[in-house]
């Protein structure tokens, strides 16, 4: 890790309309080069907190700070720019076009002469990660397994160098097998120095795959912690 928040949060409060809070006074930090794991039961908020984070939801109170810029009120398009990326949940492949058309496409926000180096730049890494690509870059994406579209994704993520990565169940879906590949491309993502805040159910892998932990229930963080100290039984006793 290199030190220094790269993200702040304090005091949000995420609603949908009207509706009553989501998220509800939340702060938290994230540090440069932190791999920070988000569980809790459906409905807990996490989701919701990525939405917020990520731009698609503007908080009702609060501040989010990216480098230590307000980006509560941005436009969606602008956080990639920044470096602040979005994996959503599933794959989220251009089903219709190729391997190497889906990837080229997450270039879309550079200008046209920029487009090259950035392939040239990041496809080494996203070969050396998931082979298969490299095998079935002609290949139309929709014909690819899940796990070869959840591969892509992330590929696609990558593309636009993030420097935060915020991760929606990266593991759902998947079998054992691939999960075990996914988050070990995680963890060539962190060796790197890029912070991540990764979103699960599944409590036994990211704990794992982490540095920290947080537990999210209704909401609000009920427990948290390095990811060594935080057993199964301290997650299980904040989530119930």
């Amino acid at each position: 890790m290199t030190g220094g928040a790269i993200l702040e949060i304090t005091g949000l409060v995420v609603a949908y309309g009207r509706a009553e809070a989501v998220i509800k006074s939340l702060d938290l930090t994230i540090d440069r080069g932190d791999a920070l794991g988000l569980v809790g039961m459906n409905g807990a908020g996490k989701s919701t907190l990525l939405r917020a984070i990520s731009g698609r939801l503007h908080p009702r109170a609060g501040r989010v700070l990216f480098e230590g810029e307000d980006i509560s009120s941005a436009r969606l398009s602008e956080l990639p720019r920044k470096g602040l990326v979005l994996l959503p949940e599933g794959h989220r492949v251009l089903r219709n076009l190729t391997v190497r058309e889906n990837l080229e496409i997450a270039t879309m926000a550079l200008r046209p002469a920029e487009v090259r180096r950035r392939l040239n730049e990041t496809l080494p890494l996203v070969h050396e990660m998931f082979p298969v690509l490299a095998d079935r870059s002609n290949q139309v994406a929709g014909l690819m397994s899940g796990g070869e579209q959840q591969m892509l994704s992330i590929s696609r993520a990558l593309i636009q160098k993030p420097k935060l990565l915020l991760l929606d169940e990266p593991s759902l879906g998947l079998a054992p097998l691939i999960i075990d590949r996914i988050y070990e491309s995680l963890t060539v993502l962190r060796d790197r120095g890029i912070a991540m805040l990764i979103v699960e159910q599944n409590s036994d892998r990211v704990v794992r795959a982490t540095n920290r932990m947080v537990v999210l229930r209704d909401g609000s963080i009920t427990a948290e912690g390095d990811s060594a100290s935080l057993d199964a039984s301290t997650i299980h006793a904040a989530y119930f």
